[in-house]
């Protein structure tokens, strides 16, 4: 099954298929409430991923991987990484500036910053970040009749 929330009601809606455009992150969830591991979250963008591990209660995230679209891999098919970093540099002086993506297959960048010259970097993700997560749980009461998610967002 396939929960999908909705951004006006905030209602989480059952569906039976969804399409991916562009790169996004799938990430492995436990929920601390009933301890089930059989779901996964998809985070849709770099921002989505960092806001999900920051406000995200109720579950703890085991593992975040990169699906990656052929037009990115460079490949016929979709790719899923284990996703190891994500870093933004700006430049200095310039207003140029670059993602980098590190997976443990590859290395992707987006964005016009020539990485030889002076920058400054921030790291939005990092595998140290999510095993220092400390967990949250929120005091809400899950009707499991109920399509929803483990996820309660702050």
């Amino acid at each position: 099954m396939i929960y999908v929330l909705d951004p006006v009601s905030k209602a989480v809606h059952a569906r039976s298929h969804c399409e991916v455009e562009d790169l996004c992150f799938l990430l492995t969830i436990t929920s601390i409430q009933t301890g089930q591991r059989d779901r996964a979250a998809i985070v849709r963008c770099a921002y989505e991923l960092q806001s999900y591990l920051t406000c995200a209660m109720d579950v703890k995230v085991e593992e975040v991987q990169l699906l990656c679209p052929p037009s990115v891999n460079g490949s016929d098919a979709w790719s899923l990484e284990h996703l190891e970093k994500i870093a933004f540099y700006e430049g200095i002086g310039t207003g140029e500036s670059a993602v980098i993506y590190q997976t443990s297959v590859k290395t992707y960048k987006f964005g016009n910053l020539d990485l030889r010259k002076k920058k400054t970097r921030r790291i939005w993700y990092s595998e140290q970040h999510l095993f220092s997560r400390i967990t949250q749980q929120s005091h809400r009461t899950l009707d499991m009749r109920e399509p929803h998610f483990y996820a309660s967002k702050v």
